[in-house]
């Protein structure tokens, strides 16, 4: 059992026993599960049911603060994002801390697939899902491992590192190779910078061409990689990479595959009132 702490907004709690976010304070729950249909010459190999993924702590936080986006005349609500699926061969049991795939896919997962996205109900309204579903190709012979979910189509970028100045709560670039962010343009909000001499993560909440701003709070902005809480400040030259949020991860048995092989990942978010 892990609760995941944000302290951007006071406390919000989740739950997260064995991979599954199950509370929201005031008794919403909510459940995922992860499926997979492997695919060879046009026919089932074999279906499985993966269980639930561990929803990670950058997920929610980005959950949390889906009302304080800047932009308001373009998309930038996390669930219409989230839509990327990829794959890849870690074999590390996933953390809520993960904020990447472990070990990219080299033949074919490492690039995501836009999944689909469907909303249903039951028949009384108590429990919805919101389910994405894509089919990611393989070109070679591989052990799929490792999934995950990000509301971007683009894994990993290393846009004008290293830094030339850092805050508890901002990063300045090099140069100005950012697009800065507005009402009418998302730049790198909703997007998490990275470094790896001082293991840091936080997320970006706004943008000019050359400062990164995270989170909400002006001294809370960096979390230690390995544990998620607020942590010190990165070195002001630091070298860094920008991420997309991954909502989701999850690491399981080896599913092999092929060169023409495919597997149609399918991620159920069930949401339940009451409680």
């Amino acid at each position: 059992m892990k609760d995941i702490l944000l302290r951007k907004f006071g406390y919000a709690l989740v739950r997260d026993p064995q991979g599954a976010a199950t509370r929201f304070p005031g008794g919403m729950s909510f459940g995922t599960n992860l499926q997979a249909a492997h695919i060879r010459n046009g026919k089932l190999v074999r279906d499985y049911d993966l269980g639930s993924g561990l929803v990670t702590n950058i997920g929610v936080l980005a959950l949390a603060g889906d009302s304080q986006w800047p932009q308001t005349s373009i998309v930038t609500n996390l669930f219409k994002l989230l839509k990327w699926h990829a794959s890849g061969k870690g074999v590390t049991a996933a953390a809520f801390t993960d904020i990447k795939i472990e070990t990219d896919s080299t033949v074919g997962g490492q690039t995501p697939v836009s999944g689909t996205q469907v909303f249903t109900h039951d028949q009384v309204g108590t429990a919805q899902k919101w389910v994405s579903v894509a089919t990611i190709a393989y070109t070679g012979n591989e052990a799929v491992t490792e999934w995950g979910l990000f509301n971007d189509s683009t894994l990993a970028r290393t846009t004008g590192t290293p830094f030339t100045a850092t805050t508890a709560n901002t990063a300045t670039v090099t140069a100005t190779p950012l697009t800065a962010s507005s009402t009418s343009v998302q730049g790198e909000t909703q997007h998490v910078v990275h470094t790896t001499t001082t293991p840091r993560y936080g997320l970006i909440t706004s943008n000019t061409t050359s400062v990164l701003t995270l989170s909400f709070s002006a001294a809370s902005g960096w979390m230690v990689t390995t544990t998620g809480v607020i942590g010190s400040t990165p070195g002001s030259t630091e070298a860094y990479t920008l991420r997309p949020v991954m909502w989701d991860h999850k690491v399981f048995s080896a599913i092999n595959v092929v060169n023409g092989d495919s597997i149609q990942f399918t991620y159920t978010l069930t949401i339940s009132s009451g409680g």
